[in-house]
């Protein structure tokens, strides 16, 4: 007896089918069938195992094994499709992989084949049958390194993506509905939009008998495959060290209800210029910490990394940035940017390593209510212990934005200046996630210990400063000029 499967494999099998020459098993089926006579033989609908008495095998406009994938999506006019993609992409890519997206179908079609060669010839598993994602890439891999100019590899950061469609694959999911809800057609009716997964497929698969499929499956005759192709680059990283003079630039835009309250940022006015030298889709801008609206940051400043993402270059000269560092450092008097150069995604992910470990010097501007002057302050800084060791509630002003706990921090380094006798200058060095100010007034008792508590008296805090972000990243650059710089003697312990 003969069976749809049978015919369509014959009839409908493409040139470049690995089922020709790769599958012994068909081979022998088609030996054995003795193929020449049966194909010149009209066939008779009454000696087919027949799903469906309308079904016109002649009509068939694809492989059946592949959809036309290894026929049609291998030819040298597809290959020019994919470096024309790849080149508008990413113009400097130096390697490539290839990511394949196929219907879900051809899983279903592996699986008919699979029992339908155990049930004539004999014991057959996925193994036996060539996998068309693998074909694919043994007939393409090597022809588009050639095309390409640029080697093969399977962690390229740059990836071609070519996604398959079959305009029948949901006539054929339809036949795994039809199995799975066999018995509760009102399941099968309150299920109808349900979509399957990969996952999903796999497994009633595993469940389906060759009886099963020559009952509940139809394969879809006159589908056709499309394909549509993309490519893009992993991300560029560009990271620096930036100083902030302005007590009203807020380092992220300042955005409260889809209203703008400030006309810039810091990340503005660093990235919009460098977008201009590396094109991409979008940024992300991170930093090692940030500061407040009224903060200033001194000294060699604080790092940054921004992620340009989908870039359409990926290669560029240290020249190059040293010119984008100069148009930033001549568009404005609020920030300036030193030590600006392209690093790697490892390289980057320096910022964020040892977060807690890390230490930050501040100068505080302070004011007292009482008089105090630099004797006083001396000892009362000198009973404290080195490091003094402080809880902090989260602090009331940031209690929309930050999750409500306590935090232990560190202090290591404490000292203080008078200026006249309600004010002094106060020098620390702290933990990364300390909040000074908070450490400075108390917070209505929330840190303690505070230095209203260590000085009797209360204190608040007028101006801060950022001296130093105790972290070795970026590399520092020769040649860099440190204009406005102001030089800080500050505990480098613990970076």
């Amino acid at each position: 007896m003969v069976t749809n499967a049978y015919r369509l494999f014959l009839n409908r099998l493409c040139q470049s089918c690995p089922l020709k020459t790769q599958c012994a098993l068909f081979n022998k089926f088609a030996e054995d069938q003795e193929r020449i006579s049966l194909e010149s033989t009209s066939l008779n609908h009454s000696d087919i195992q027949t799903i469906d008495n309308n079904l016109n095998v002649s009509s068939l406009q694809h492989c059946f094994l592949c959809i036309d994938i290894l026929h049609r999506y291998t030819s040298d006019e597809f290959m020019q499709q994919i470096k024309q993609t790849a080149q508008t992409a990413t113009s400097d890519f130096q390697s490539f992989c290839v990511n394949l997206s196929l219907p879900l179908n051809l899983l279903i079609r592996h699986a008919y084949l699979t029992k339908f060669l155990t049930n004539f010839v004999g014991e057959c598993n996925e193994k036996d049958l060539p996998i068309i994602k693998d074909q694919w890439r043994n007939l393409m891999i090597d022809r588009l390194e050639e095309v390409l100019h640029r080697p093969y590899q399977i962690d390229s950061p740059f990836e071609i993506n070519i996604t398959f469609d079959f305009s029948g694959e949901k006539e054929e999911l339809e036949s795994l509905r039809r199995f799975r809800y066999a018995d509760n057609p009102k399941l099968a009716k309150s299920n109808a939009n349900e979509g399957f997964t990969r996952q999903a497929v796999t497994t009633i698969l595993n469940d389906l008998t060759f009886e099963d499929f020559e009952q509940y499956y139809k394969p879809a005759i006159n589908g056709k495959t499309t394909c549509t192709i993309s490519a893009l680059h992993d991300s560029v990283y560009v990271a620096g060290r930036y100083n902030k003079y302005s007590r009203t630039l807020s380092q992220t835009p300042w955005v409260i209800d889809g209203i703008r309250k400030a006309e810039t940022s810091v990340e503005e006015l660093i990235a919009l210029p460098i977008s201009k030298l590396v094109n991409a889709k979008d940024y992300v801008f991170l930093s090692s910490g940030r500061e407040d609206v009224d903060v200033r940051t001194l000294g060699r400043g604080r790092p940054f990394v921004i992620e340009f993402r989908h870039p359409s270059r990926i290669l560029y000269l240290p020249e190059e940035f040293v010119t984008a560092q100069h148009d930033i450092n001549t568009l404005t008097k609020d920030v300036r940017v030193r030590d600006l150069q392209q690093v790697t995604k490892e390289e980057s992910n320096q910022i964020k390593e040892g977060e807690e470990e890390k230490t930050k010097c501040y100068e505080a501007l302070c004011y007292t209510e009482t008089q105090i002057d630099q004797t006083e302050l001396d000892q009362r800084l000198a009973s404290v212990p080195n490091p003094i060791v402080i809880e902090q509630k989260t602090p009331i002003r940031v209690l929309h934005r930050r999750t409500v706990m306590t935090r232990q921090r560190s202090i290591t380094e404490l000292s203080a200046t008078v200026i006249d006798p309600y004010h002094f200058r106060l020098l620390l060095t702290t933990q990364a996630g300390t909040y000074v100010k908070e450490f400075v007034h108390g917070d209505f008792g929330r840190t303690k210990p505070n230095l209203t508590m260590i000085l009797d008296r209360f204190v608040d805090i007028l101006e801060l400063d950022v001296l130093a972000v105790n972290i070795d990243f970026p590399p520092s650059l020769k040649n860099e000029t440190d204009e406005n710089e102001k030089d800080i003697l500050c505990d480098m312990n613990g970076k």
